[in-house]
């Protein structure tokens, strides 16, 4: 299919073409607007996708092309600030917060015809409960009555899944969890049809299903012309997986991209700068931490928190976006995100102050840096990953704290830090699901380590405190105020060195309508339709 290059046919350089070459471009203009009901939005990722099955969802690409084909019982509504309904249309949870009964929507099917049933969703989580590789994710399902009997392989179910009829599901739960509606919207209760006969890619519930993928590197997608909610102004998706950044930029410039989910970070101050293309970028902070982790249990930060305020305190972190992220983040002050339900505004935090950074440094038994060994700060291999590091040591050297910077590859990073091998080291962190307890009861109470709690920290304060929060109302005031509380004593703690909250950067087209990024970086596909241009 002919394509409009609009970037390169744009007024700048139509001036220079002249009257030919504009009337090329209002042919262009009017032969694709004509299109616009057939053709597919083109759409450019960077990467790689391996699996579309919500257990083994490994990167970005993979949850995006997952969320156009699988849904959870609920989603939750930014704009609104509440759950909503899904593949679930009505829910409730006993005042105790251990049992919640899902009723499932009647005229929900599967892409293959099939109907949803409470049995079809047991069967689809026992699925994924059985195939995921990722203990972090593994562990929601352990809040459930029989999950850990299940993993030892005491018994073939989970046994506080439970199908009602066809249309209702009970979950029980070992203690009070007042967040687990929440939990439940992660991918890894995504719903599927894994009948027998089935094979991956499982049929799906969502608004569109796969017709072509040869490759994994060019994946057309259709319309789900039975979905039961409104169908998506869409008719299909052509997605194309490029392997690096420039290359896509690239294709989208020369106008064979609808949408890019991926903007190098090295074009991205040059593409603010353009007065055209500034025009299509998207962006908009997500729910997301970028740190330095504090090993606790090894020197010299175990029992030291003043050093690790010290440092926390050494950091310009406005400098450090400007110049390693092009402005594209959000200085991080503690635990949660701006944005984030729960995020506590009157939170005093951690902010550049070089002078209470030295005067903690002496506290802490090292004067000007005297005294303190070398420290080595641990990222895995990545070259946005190098700038920070090596920003972060220069900044810290200037109070007298020796900072080397190692470079290692993902897999031995994982191997590491999940061994607690590492004293100084990069956590970047997206909640598993839209609530502040995915931060701070995930990687603060005692009982996570070992799974995301990865900088040893334990806090009977804490433990309690979040163990609080998890048995009082979801939406209620009093529940926010506790979470409140248990934040303030873990930035007191300073187990890490938070530094900021990452911008998700996105390019459209300017017949791209109706796309909208959550806090999560999830897309709503109903919404997205493609416009005319005006001419």
């Amino acid at each position: 299919m002919r394509r409009i290059y609009r970037w390169r046919l744009l007024i700048a350089a139509l001036a220079l073409l002249g009257a030919a070459a504009w009337g090329v471009y209002m042919y262009r203009v009017q032969e694709v607007n004509a299109s616009l009901e057939v053709r597919p939005l083109e759409m450019g990722l960077v990467g790689s996708i391996d699996t579309v099955e919500p257990a083994l969802l490994s990167n970005r690409n993979e949850r995006l092309l997952a969320s156009m084909l699988y849904e959870g019982l609920l989603y939750y509504n930014e704009e609104k600030k509440e759950l909503e309904p899904r593949l679930a249309d009505k829910w409730s949870m006993s005042s105790d917060c251990t049992t919640l009964v899902f009723s499932l929507n009647k005229d929900a099917k599967f892409c293959n015809g099939q109907p949803l049933t409470a049995g079809a969703v047991k069967a689809a989580w026992e699925h994924s409960f059985a195939t995921c590789k990722e203990w972090p994710q593994l562990s929601h399902f352990l809040s459930i009555q029989g999950a850990q009997e299940r993993l030892e392989g005491k018994a073939e179910e989970i046994s506080g899944i439970q199908v009602v009829n066809d249309h209702a599901l009970k979950i029980t739960l070992n203690q009070p969890n007042a967040v687990f509606p929440m939990v439940v919207t992660n991918p890894i209760f995504w719903v599927f049809d894994c009948a027998e006969g089935n094979a991956a890619p499982y049929p799906g519930t969502g608004p569109f299903k796969v017709i072509q993928n040869p490759d994994n590197r060019s994946i057309l997608l259709a319309r789900n012309e039975d979905y039961y909610r409104d169908k998506a102004r869409l008719t299909a998706v052509q997605i194309t997986v490029f392997p690096e950044a420039k290359a896509a930029l690239q294709a989208y410039v020369d106008g064979k991209l609808d949408y890019l989910d991926a903007v190098p970070l090295s074009d991205l101050s040059r593409l603010k700068q353009n007065e055209t293309l500034n025009k299509f970028l998207v962006e908009r902070p997500l729910w997301e931490s970028y740190a330095l982790g504090f090993n606790l249990n090894r020197e010299p930060f175990k029992d030291n928190y003043l050093l690790r305020r010290a440092l926390n305190y050494a950091i310009d972190r406005q400098a450090l976006i400007d110049e390693v992220l092009g402005g594209s983040a959000i200085p991080l002050k503690g635990v949660l995100p701006q944005g984030m339900p729960g995020f506590h505004e009157t939170l005093r935090g951690y902010s550049y102050d070089p002078d209470k950074a030295q005067s903690l440094l002496q506290e802490a038994g090292y004067p000007n840096g005297e005294g303190l060994p070398s420290i080595v700060l641990t990222y895995n291999k990545d070259e946005g990953h190098r700038q920070v590091a090596e920003n972060v040591a220069r900044q810290l050297g200037k109070i007298g704290v020796s900072v080397k910077t190692e470079a290692v590859d993902w897999t031995y990073f994982r191997k590491q830090i999940n061994s607690f091998s590492l004293a100084f080291f990069r956590v970047q962190w997206r909640p598993d699901y839209p609530d502040p307890d995915s931060f701070l009861y995930s990687m603060y109470h005692s009982s996570r380590v070992g799974v995301c709690n990865y900088a040893n920290y334990c806090n009977p304060q804490a433990d309690i405190v979040l163990e609080q929060s998890r048995a009082q109302k979801l939406d209620s005031k009093e529940r926010i105020k506790t979470l409140n509380r248990a934040e303030e004593i873990i930035v007191d703690d300073a187990p890490y060195l938070w530094l900021f909250q990452r911008k998700a950067v996105k390019m459209v087209s300017p017949q791209v309508q109706g796309f909208k990024l959550d806090g999560l970086e999830n897309i709503d596909w109903q919404k997205i339709e493609l416009h005319k241009t005006e001419v």
